[in-house]
């Protein structure tokens, strides 16, 4: 089982106890059946307190509780453990996944990888090592019912065979309707997450809400519930037909298999005893394979999207990045004969920059121009390395940047996209006098009657467009990086604002040594740049 691998690799030695200890409890379960039933047979009522057997007995029942207790708790732990690290892990492999595929992935698949796969396979575990315990129980109870009389175990496992070839054909049904359910869930998350984001939207309009939840919400969340339902069904109508098989077997025992085989009564008790005991193991075990087949539908999820969860095998983000030197300067940034492309689905074709040859040296200002859709902002994640070139290649002081070195390369950069985010702790900014830095910002910003700060943690980060880029440029100011790229920063600002970025701001940062880029249509204070490049639908017509 795949959930049974990735426990195994993130906790061998838990996993391993755990199993064993499962095991050892299912012995002492089966041993205790044994136990009762030679307790029947041999007429050992005879109230002069406890015999040997039934000290055994009570040892055996001590034992095999202890044994129980202990396998639950491990199971507890490792439950909490492995939702930690395949979150973690997940959020880590999310992280260091090429933006542009991720992209493609989208947010809503994003969210509901991390929210409702790892919820299914992380609820796998529950019922899936108690049932470690439970094969064990029946397997050794079968195995009892043989040594009793073989004759009417025959046709026990033809039954038991056809309960099995039932829960195959019922259970492969209900795995593609899960499927098709999972689906629905991402479109799902996207409705949420246009709902939050168009909230306003909605509640000014209310046609338009109305329309959102007649036409979006309600018929997708009404599709879950309905494939739910007959994934449901589909595993009650298993697990119902399985129960009433054991009892169809026992009828069997006690109706039909005397009238051609000759049974000893210890033998009709015993099997009647056995049969009763394990038809509430068969039962725990079959409900524990929905939860296993959701899980199994969220790793087959997870790999689709070209998402890995092979925890204990992949370098950790923490390790790796610590392995990185800091690049703190650069004589010359070249970037020679770079393309990217992609497809465009409004206009429905591909869109292809470049090739496209500029280099960046410190101390400079460059604009960088062209009209919507030109490929300006492509352009600037592909200098900032979050894309990777499909021809040509970026070169920094002679170095070639390869996919190894791209994360070194990536820390030349302070970046202020358009769509930028916001955190309200200034992460990975800590130092001694990191306030006192922040306050003088704020000032210089005119932030500081809005925005307080205190050991690293912003009072707020709900302000107006403008406000909230200001402050993006103040996170920019605090990371001190050699190379600054603003994507239209001013295009929110007042005219005043607007005036001091490009008369006051872009100049102490070149005075400072830093490389320039902006992305610009303010031709105005063209004059205050070193350089101007031009983009026209991906071709670099001007520089």
């Amino acid at each position: 089982m795949k959930i049974l691998v990735y426990l195994f690799r993130s906790s061998p030695v838990i996993v391993s106890l755990a199993i064993v200890m499962s095991f050892v409890s299912g012995l002492g379960n089966a041993s205790l059946v044994a136990l009762a039933h030679r307790g029947l047979t041999s007429g050992l009522a005879d109230g002069q307190g406890l015999s040997d057997l039934g000290m055994r007995f009570a040892l055996l029942t001590v034992f095999s509780l202890g044994i129980s207790i202990s396998s639950q708790l491990l199971l507890s732990h490792l439950y909490r453990q492995a939702i930690y690290d395949w979150t973690i892990h997940l959020s880590e492999e999310i992280l260091g996944t090429p933006l542009r595929q991720l992209e493609k992935i989208g947010g809503a698949n994003i969210l509901s990888v991390l929210i409702k796969d790892i919820s299914a396979i992380g609820g796998s575990l529950l019922p899936i090592l108690p049932q470690c315990s439970n094969v064990v129980v029946v397997i050794c109870c079968l195995g009892y019912l043989c040594w009793l009389a073989w004759q009417p175990f025959l046709g026990t496992l033809v039954i038991i065979a056809l309960g099995v070839f039932s829960y195959r054909f019922f259970g492969g049904r209900s795995r593609e309707t899960l499927k098709a359910a999972r689906e629905d869930y991402t479109v799902l998350y996207g409705q949420f997450r246009l709902m939050t984001n168009g909230i306003k939207e909605l509640k000014l309009h209310r046609d338009r809400r109305l329309a959102f939840l007649g036409q979006n919400l309600k018929p997708t969340a009404a599709r879950i519930q309905k494939k739910l339902f007959f994934w449901n069904m589909f595993y009650l109508i298993t697990q119902t037909w399985a129960k009433f098989l054991l009892l169809f077997v026992l009828g069997m025992l006690l109706f039909v298999f005397p009238s051609f085989v000759q049974f000893d009564s210890r033998v009709l008790s015993g099997y009647i005893l056995t049969l009763l005991y394990i038809r509430g193991m068969l039962t725990s075990i079959m409900a524990a394979l929905p939860p296993l087949a959701a899980a199994n539908v969220a790793f087959s999820k997870i790999k689709s999207l070209g998402l890995k969860l092979n925890i204990g095998r992949r370098e950790s983000e923490e390790s790796k990045l610590a392995k990185l030197d800091p690049i703190t300067s650069f004589r010359k940034l070249e970037c020679q004969q770079i393309t990217h492309s992609y497809y465009r689905e409004r206009e429905g074709s591909n869109f292809t920059l470049g090739p496209v040859s500029l280099s960046l040296e410190p101390g400079e200002i460059v604009f960088l121009v062209g009209g919507n859709g030109s490929g300006k902002t492509t352009l600037a994640k592909l200098i900032a390395g979050l894309y990777v070139p499909e021809t040509g290649e970026i070169v920094v002081d002679g170095v070639p940047i390869t996919e190894e070195k791209v994360e070194w390369y990536r820390q030349l950069f302070s970046v202020v996209f358009s769509d930028f985010q916001l955190f309200d702790k200034l992460l990975g900014l800590e130092s001694p006098k990191l306030d006192e830095k922040v306050k003088e910002y704020l000032v210089k910003l005119q932030l500081d009657h809005k925005v307080k700060i205190k050991d690293g943690n912003l009072s707020t980060t709900a302000l107006s467009g403008g406000q909230r880029q200001r402050l993006a440029l103040l996170t920019a100011y605090l990371e001190d990086r050699p190379v600054y790229i603003f994507d239209e920063w001013a295009s929110s600002q007042d005219p005043i604002f607007r005036d001091v970025f490009y008369t006051q701001f872009l100049p102490e940062l070149r005075a400072k040594g830093k490389a320039i880029l902006a992305i610009t249509h303010d031709d105005k204070y063209f004059d205050q740049c070193d350089r101007i490049i031009k983009l026209d639908y991906g071709q670099l017509v001007e520089s």
